[in-house]
C-alpha cells in the first residue's frame, strides 16, 4: 500500500530523474492494485446480482404462475380426467391433474361437475366434498343429486366448480318438487279410490237398467215405444190433421225428444 512516507520530500533532497521516477512507480503500482480491486468488486457484483435475480425467479415464478393462472382461470374451477359413471349415492375420488389448478383449486362442502363438452350443457351433478388432497389433486366426494343424462355412461371431461351456495339451493328445491310429486301422486290415488267407490254405489244402486239398457244411458223419444205413433194418432182421430200440419207441433216434439235425451244437461 502506497504510504505518504514514501513520497515525502526532505530537505537538500536532489529533484533528479531518480527522485520522480521512483515516486511516479509506487503512484503507478497503486492505481494498478486498486484496478485490479475494483474489477474484483465488480464480478462480486455482477454474481451477487445473478444469484438475486436467479433467487427471485425460483421463489417468485411460481407464484407468478399462479397469479395468471388464477386470473385466467380462478380458484374455483378445476378440470379432471379421471374415467368415471356417476351415480347418486357413488363415493370416489377424482384427480385434477394440471398443477395450478390443483394448487389453487379450492373446494366448498358442496361443489358442481359437469362436462367440457357443448352437448352436455344440461348435464350435471351435486357432489358432497368428503376431502381434497392439495398434493396430488384427489378430490373424495359423493354424488347427492344428478341432472340430464350425465350418469347415462363413464366420461373422462369433468369441470369441477367450487359453488358456496347454488349447490345448496338446488337441493332444496328438488326437494320442494319431490315433496310437490309426491302430493300430487297422493291426490291422484284419492281420485282413483273416490271414482272406483262411485262405480260400486252406481253398480250396485236400485236402478240398474233403464227401457232395457245398463251403463250409461241415453234416452230419446224413439226408445219409449209407440210414443210418436201414439201422439200422430191421437192428433188424427180427434182432429184430422197430421202431426205435420198442427202449426209447430213437429218443432215442439223435437224439442221435446232433445230435453228427454238430456234433461239436465248429462246422459242416464
Amino acid at each position: 500500500m502506497l504510504r505518504f512516507e514514501d513520497l515525502r520530500v526532505r530537505d537538500q533532497q536532489t529533484l533528479d530523474r531518480d527522485f520522480f521516477n521512483r515516486r511516479f512507480r509506487l503512484i503507478a503500482e497503486t492505481i494498478t492494485k486498486l484496478g485490479t480491486g475494483l474489477d474484483s468488486v465488480n464480478d462480486a457484483t455482477d454474481n451477487l446480482v445473478a444469484l438475486g435475480l436467479v433467487r427471485v425467479n425460483e421463489v417468485l415464478g411460481p407464484l407468478l404462475a399462479k397469479v395468471q393462472a388464477a386470473s385466467e382461470n380462478g380458484f374455483l374451477v378445476a378440470r379432471s380426467s379421471t374415467l368415471l359413471t356417476l351415480a347418486v349415492g357413488l363415493e370416489t375420488t377424482l384427480a385434477i391433474a394440471d398443477t395450478a389448478e390443483r394448487d389453487l383449486f379450492t373446494p366448498t362442502p358442496y361443489v358442481l361437475i359437469s362436462r367440457d363438452a357443448d352437448e352436455a350443457a344440461n348435464d350435471w351433478a351435486i357432489l358432497r366434498v368428503q376431502g381434497y388432497n392439495r398434493e396430488n389433486g384427489g378430490l373424495a366426494f359423493e354424488v347427492v343429486a344428478l341432472n340430464g343424462d350425465i350418469g347415462a355412461t363413464a366420461h373422462d371431461d369433468w369441470v369441477v366448480s367450487a359453488t358456496t351456495g347454488v349447490a345448496p339451493a338446488i337441493m332444496e328445491a328438488a326437494a320442494q318438487v319431490t315433496q310437490l310429486v309426491v302430493t300430487a301422486e297422493s291426490a291422484s290415488t284419492l281420485a282413483q279410490q273416490a271414482a272406483a267407490s262411485a262405480a260400486q254405489v252406481l253398480a250396485t244402486g236400485p236402478v240398474t237398467s233403464v227401457n232395457g239398457k245398463s251403463g250409461v244411458v241415453t234416452i230419446a223419444m224413439s226408445d219409449i215405444a209407440g210414443l210418436v205413433a201414439a201422439i200422430a194418432a191421437k192428433a188424427d182421430s180427434n182432429h184430422g190433421h197430421s202431426i205435420a200440419q198442427i202449426s209447430n207441433l213437429q218443432t215442439t216434439l223435437t224439442t221435446l225428444e232433445g230435453l228427454a235425451a238430456n234433461p239436465d244437461g248429462g246422459s242416464y
